[in-house]
């Protein structure tokens, strides 16, 4: 298990050699090459993993041994290389990550929404035990959460 408290940012934000400073620019650096310089040193070393994306990469390297029937170290790998990029592509962002019952109401709104065609609520309350007022105001919410992602605010409107 890991027990780490220093920035995964570490690994790419430590000084360069000059050739490849000169090479790469750090700040726009992709999470590939980042996962390329990963040796197996850094992999396992403490000072590169915090604590939260350690326990990430454990309950990942996890479920990929007992789901997907990885090895113990091909699934700690691919564990840590999935949280390389998650970290990198979310890094520096508050995040929230529903619990439970949460995440399984979300889930089932998002399935709600791709299933619905127009026309068959009442299959859709049957099928997930809702009535047709909450399969329309699960479609109406779902609608309105993509087009909050999908528009551009302008600033003053």
């Amino acid at each position: 298990m890991f027990a780490y408290s220093k920035s995964i940012t570490a690994l790419w934000r430590r000084p360069m050699p000059r050739c490849l400073a000169d090479v790469v620019e750090t700040s726009v650096m992709e999470s590939q090459q980042v996962l390329s310089g990963m040796t197996p040193d850094m992999r396992e070393s403490q000072g590169v993993w915090p604590k939260l994306l350690a326990e990430l990469v454990d309950v990942l390297a996890d479920h990929l041994e007992v789901h997907q029937q990885m090895v113990s170290e091909e699934a700690m790998a691919q564990a840590q290389d999935i949280i390389v990029v998650i970290a990198h592509h979310l890094g520096g962002r508050s995040i929230y990550l529903p619990k439970d019952e949460k995440l399984r109401r979300a889930i089932r709104d998002a399935a709600i929404y791709r299933a619905f065609d127009g026309s068959n609520h009442l299959e859709l309350a049957r099928r997930v035990g809702l009535t047709t007022a909450q399969i329309y105001n699960i479609i109406s919410v779902q609608r309105r959460l993509r087009q909050d992602r999908s528009q551009v605010s302008l600033p003053g409107f």
